[in-house]
């Protein structure tokens, strides 16, 4: 031990050496070596820290010294060390601490300034207090207390004004340090998440041992340091070695505030909160001097800790009343902003008016949270509505601060006076469109100016430069924007609830002005500009959800009458075609018919086709637009907009307009114009599949580009959007089917082209990629058709033998490049959609095509197609009985050979398990549709024992809850269709008598294996009893249970009572407990509760 020095020392040097002719491997050794030593720290501590004391930097000075990295490597053993450390260590390594802040701290150098190496020290000191207070170090804060005003015998001290002396700036700064990283290890939200039970017990423990013994000293501490800081601020910044001046002034200023608010949060709001507490807060807040900035932000930020305290509602509403944050706030509101600029002139000025905002916000939360309260006393109510009310001017003021962040700060106020005022109407019998009788003018007005402040804030600044980006590739400026919108829109909404009438007519004279400026000609000589027109859209886009309207019937006035008969009379359906506009029908019938998505502006254009894809049912009462709409979707307004982000996402909104509007688009569009629109869409249904230039190309890479999100993915909208197109010229079927062979058979054409089984080139490589586009972009103009419905298995039309041509041409060129998983994934989609569009016309391929893809499958893509085989049993039952009977052994052999492979990791096991779970899935897919005989059909019944066996088997084996759910799931299944009644070999035959179980002697199975699970599984050791979803298991076993016992009735009483329960070690008065439990519960559902509670009772003595 005693080289243990030099040898760290050594190794640290060799380590961090910036030398590159420091061989590699001599690092390596230098760093296992370190290693080593942190990991025997219970032995190697002692020596770690006469380390740090002796290699301190006054010795360094005089050549005797350690470098600083050695000391922080040194200290950090002894951290490592501490749990391991008993009593009597722990207070020889305290009073070693305190004695080395004597000589560093008040005697010394404060090690020179070496921020690290002080950082260091202080979780040091924090570590040893969470270890050894309050028994062990008793004192720990006392003699933290008594080095503030101590300063080395050679120093002279003046007195200060008290007799004391003054605040050793040293010594203050370290306390102030260790006071901050104490409350960060015991109360921190953050840290306190990722903390064992234990520890978190330790920690509340340390929380009311400090309450209990040291709080009172160490809030008298810190607000004396902060008064005599504030006496210092203003004096020139100068050296000092004694008290608290200038710069060092401020800095210690700023870090005791800040630990008043870490403790304000924890000890006892007494110690924090008194007026001459408040009065000291407020000194530091109102500081004038620029260089006290960061005092004033850190004092923001323990005000808001201090308002956000828990207690009492009437000692809550007395700190506002001393803190009386509406005048403190109406003074400092202007800060930096005087004289009407926009922005302060330096960030921290801007970063302390957020924090004001966020002031005001806690303060306006609070009030609010009184006022909702149940509990709360009517004078409380009453004092708190007054306090409330008061703050509602600076919360106008700081909502349309031109600063977003600032303005972002003071919404959960607005949300929450808004929740006020709703619950006032609520209360006075008015609901969301009524007129509220709690409505004063104040309130009105306040509302009005809200509203106003809202739609300012919504706007895009005039210096704004719109960009759309693609889904993921946001800038934070964006993505901040469109957050700050959502918010907005929240606050809008709450408005439009409280005063329906002031909301729509904000929306409406700011639509209609905006509409008359552009009728008027502002688009041409610059009046009207584009962030003008867009927010008037958007407002025109937010007005329905806000008033709650939807359907055809939000753009009429409907009279009451009608809505009450279409609710007596089912059959009645309104004619909304009759009735007058509502505003909203108004407003709608006013945009189209100005076109302002002519607006050359791309924000424009696009908020346009938004607002037309969410009123789609405007066009059912006005669908002489639909004609006019159409074009403008093709035009260079919409999909041949010449901004990439903005096409993609008109191509989406086109496709949702077409396929919501489907009906109305039907009856107003011939074959021609379809045909007209195709064409007009041509240009844009050319498939480009490149692989990115930037690495060499690989299998790899392939599969990667085909899942990356592009521009592609946007371009299948327009494939799905053409599939409805030409599916809804079923009145002219033979024009349908010109159309989606003119569709179809280019893609098709282009495919076989592309076929490759091998890639040997980059070019391969790209074909390849292309193929897989080009079967999506087929499968997606299936997509556009209607999907079938149970009730009618197959389609009608002379377009199936098109789908069923182009399946066939898919699968021929699927069966070729079988081994690329791009091209098994497209085909998946492509089977799956063609078969949703055609039904049985193309089931006969099924076989084929899982047989293309069983022998290359990966183990999750076996998931999916587990997936993709139940949704066709469960749509085409008993049509697809004779298909499921060649495909089940193929598909299940493929399931058991990857459930057998290792788990190497987590992703193994999230792996395992999402494949267990289709697994059971499927099982559940075909006993639900009626089909089980398939697991005993003359091909698979000799496998139906391996199948049962895989059940139990993955419910017990390395299985995850979810996973023994649906496994117990299967079982409680198959023994509903399976378990014929116990029937005693002397009682008489029934009459009539039940059908005999399609699989005899199943029953011996679940008594051999099923029960056996039923019981491993919940007493293993990791079940944990806690967790909902393993309570959702112990409900499918108990189901289990209940339902074995309600079939085979005596028979299993016998086994459980005189087999199975003994051979687990069971004591008989548990096994009688057990089983009248049983028996009395009416179902499994009333069994649940005691079947949890006597497993986990019965864990221990059974799992021995």
């Amino acid at each position: 031990m005693d080289q243990l020095p030099a040898q760290i020392s050594s190794a640290c040097a060799v380590a961090l050496s910036a030398d590159p002719s420091v061989p590699q491997e001599q690092r390596h050794q230098a760093y296992a070596y370190l290693q080593s030593v942190k990991e025997a720290a219970g032995e190697t501590w002692q020596a770690c820290w006469k380390l740090f004391l002796d290699g301190r930097d006054e010795g360094k000075l005089a050549g005797n010294g350690l470098a600083p990295e050695p000391r922080l490597f040194a200290c950090q053993v002894v951290g490592e060390a501490l749990p391991s450390l008993g009593p009597e260590a722990l207070a020889m390594l305290q009073t070693s601490l305190f004695e080395y802040f004597s000589s560093e701290f008040v005697a010394g150098s404060a090690e020179n300034g070496v921020t690290f190496l002080k950082n260091a020290i202080v979780h040091l000191a924090a570590s040893v207090f969470v270890h050894a207070y309050p028994h062990v170090a008793p004192t720990f804060f006392s003699t933290l207390l008594a080095l503030l005003r101590t300063y080395p015998p050679s120093l002279s001290v003046p007195s200060s004004s008290t007799g004391a002396a003054p605040l050793n700036p040293q010594t203050t700064d370290l306390f102030l340090r260790i006071l901050h990283e104490v409350s960060l290890e015991i109360s921190d939200a953050q840290l306190r998440l990722n903390k064992p039970t234990t520890r978190l017990q330790k920690d509340t423990e340390l929380r009311d041992a400090v309450r209990e013994r040291d709080a009172a000293g160490i809030a008298e501490a810190v607000w004396n340091v902060i008064g005599e800081a504030l006496e210092g601020v203003d004096a020139p910044d100068q050296e000092s070695k004694v008290g608290l001046k200038g710069k060092t002034a401020r800095e210690v200023a700023e870090m005791a505030v800040r630990v008043a608010g870490d403790y304000v949060s924890w000890i006892d709001i007494n110690l924090m909160v008194t007026p001459q507490t408040i009065g000291l807060l407020l000194r530091c807040v109102n500081l004038p001097s620029p260089l006290a900035i960061t005092i004033r932000s850190a004092t923001a930020d323990t005000l808001i800790e201090t308002v956000s305290k828990g207690m009492p509602a009437s000692d809550k509403l007395k700190l506002f009343e001393v803190l009386d944050v509406g005048t403190v706030l109406a003074a400092l509101i202007d800060t930096g902003r005087e004289n009407g600029r926009k922005e302060a002139d330096s960030d921290e000025v801007e970063l302390f008016r957020e924090k004001l905002a966020k002031l005001l916000n806690g303060v306006g939360a609070e009030l609010c949270k009184i006022l909702d309260d149940t509990a709360s006393a009517p004078e409380a109510k009453q004092t708190a509505h007054g306090m409330a009310t008061s703050l509602l001017p600076l919360l106008l003021r700081f909502l349309v601060d031109p600063r977003d962040d600032i303005s972002i700060a003071v919404y959960p106020f607005a949300t929450a006076i808004l929740s006020v005022y709703k619950k006032e109407k609520k209360r006075a019998g008015a609901g969301a469109l009524m007129p509220d009788p709690t409505m004063t003018d104040s309130k009105r007005a306040f509302l009005s100016e809200l509203l106003a402040g809202t739609v300012g804030k919504v706007a895009y600044p005039a210096d704004a430069e719109w960009e759309l980006a693609l889904e993921g590739d946001e800038d934070e400026d964006q993505l901040l924007f469109a957050e700050m919108r959502k918010n907005l829109r929240v606050i809008g909404d709450g408005i439009a609830w409280i005063d329906p009438d002031l909301y729509a007519q904000g929306v409406r004279s700011i639509v209609a002005e905006t509409l008359d400026l552009y009728e008027a000609g502002g688009a041409n000589d610059g009046r009207l500009t584009w962030q003008r027109l867009e927010l008037a859209l958007a407002m025109l886009y937010g007005f329905g959800q806000a008033i709650s309207a939807t359907g055809p019937g939000a753009f009429v006035l409907v009279p009451v009458e009608e809505v009450q008969r279409a609710k007596r009379e089912q059959e009645y359906r309104i004619d909304y075609t009759q009735f007058p506009l509502s505003q909203l029908g108004e407003l709608m019938l006013r945009a189209c018919r100005a076109k302002v998505v002519n607006f050359p502006h791309a924000a424009v254009s696009l908020q346009f086709f938004e607002v037309v894809v969410r009123y789609h049912d405007f066009f059912r009462l006005c669908p002489e637009f639909i004609t006019e709409i159409l074009p403008s979707f093709l035009d260079e307004h919409g999909l041949h907009q010449s901004e990439e982000p903005v096409q993609a996402r008109v191509f989406y909104l086109f496709s949702r307009f077409i396929y919501q509007a489907k009906s109305i688009v039907q009856s107003q569009v011939s074959g021609d114009l379809v045909r007209s629109i195709l064409t007009g869409m041509q240009d844009l249904l050319v498939i480009n599949a490149q692989l990115p230039d930037l690495e060499p190309p690989t299998e790899a890479i392939l599969t990667k580009s085909a899942s990356t999100p592009s521009f592609f993915d946007a371009q299948l909208y327009l494939f799905e959007t053409v599939g409805t197109l030409i599916s809804i010229l079923n009145q002219v079927p033979d024009q349908q089917v010109i159309l989606l062979k003119a569709v179809l058979d280019p893609i098709l054409a282009d495919l076989q082209a592309s076929v490759r089984p091998t890639a040997t080139s980059p070019e391969d490589l790209n074909a390849i990629l292309k193929a897989h586009h080009l079967i999506m972009a087929a499968a997606s103009v299936a997509k556009g058709f209607p999907d079938l419905s149970a009730r009618v298995p197959t389609a009608q039309g002379t377009w199936v033998a098109v789908f069923t041509s182009a399946t066939e041409t898919i699968l021929a060129s699927a069966k070729v490049m079988a081994g690329f998983i791009v091209v098994r994934d497209a085909a998946r989609f492509a089977f799956n959609r063609f078969v949703a569009t055609t039904g049985q016309a193309v089931l006969p391929l099924i076989p084929t095509f899982i047989d293309c893809l069983v022998g290359e499958i990966t183990f999750p893509e076996l998931a999916d197609l587990l997936s993709f085989l139940g949704l066709l049993v469960a749509k085409y039952k008993v049509n697809f009985l004779s298909i499921l009977d060649t495909l089940l052994l193929p598909v299940f052999n493929r399931v058991f050979h990857f459930l057998q492979l290792p788990i190497a990791g987590t992703d193994d096991t999230v792996q395992h398990s999402h494949l267990r779970r289709a697994y059971f899935n499927f099982i559940l897919s075909i006993a639900g549709a009626g089909l089980q005989e398939v697991f005993y059909s003359e091909k698979n019944k000799a496998h139906l024992p391996s199948i049962l066996q895989s059940i139990t088997h993955y419910i017990s084996h390395d299985a995850l809850a979810p996973d023994q759910r649906y496994g117990f799931g299967v079982l409680n299944k198959l023994l509903a269709l399976w378990v014929e009644p116990y029937r005693a070999p002397t009682a008489p035959a029934p009459v009539p008598a039940p059908p005999p179980s399609p699989v005899p002697g199943f029953e011996r199975f679940l008594y051999d294996e099923a029960v056996k699970v039923c019981f491993e599984v919940p007493l293993q050791a990791d079940f944990d009893y806690s967790d909902a979803q393993s309570f959702q298991v112990i409900g499918e076993i108990a189901t289990f249970l209940k339902a074995l016992l309600q079939k085979r009735n005596n028979e299993f009483v016998d086994f459980m009572t005189n087999q199975y329960l003994p051979s687990i070690s069971c004591p008989p008065e548990a096994s009688a407990h057990f089983m009248t439990a049983l028996q009395e519960a009416p179902d499994g559902k009333q069994f649940k509760k005691f079947l949890g509670e006597w497993l986990r009772t019965s864990r221990g003595p059974a799992t021995r």
